[in-house]
């Protein structure tokens, strides 16, 4: 699957969830722990920024697997934009922690 979100907020909330090995790729994932998505897990795939210089802007996209959907049925538009807002606030932890890493991938340019 993929997304794209626009128009993030710099303070997005705080979104609950942990870290768990997946049992398919034993890789890590993200089992959410907060209602109304309590219990899914998931991985982030390919992340990416795309820069909107008209509007000065800068657009986040990104591919997620999900795992364990936990019986859950939901809107697949609603639950992107909780998982990217979560990236979000992953990314922006990492930025002031200075702990991002890049794992995985090839670079492209």
């Amino acid at each position: 699957m993929k997304s794209q979100l626009n128009d993030q907020p710099f303070d997005v909330l705080e979104i609950g969830f942990e870290t768990v090995e997946s049992k398919n790729t034993g890789l890590e994932a993200i089992r959410l722990t907060d209602e109304p998505y309590k219990g899914i897990i998931f991985q982030y795939g390919k992340v990416s920024f795309t820069p909107d210089e008209q509007n000065d802007k800068l657009h986040l996209k990104f591919e997620y697997d999900i795992l364990d959907q936990n019986n859950k049925i939901f809107k697949e538009e609603i639950f992107e934009k909780y998982i990217g807002d979560l990236l979000q606030q992953l990314i922006m932890q990492g930025v002031a922690e200075n702990s991002l890493t890049y794992t995985g991938g090839t670079d492209e340019n």
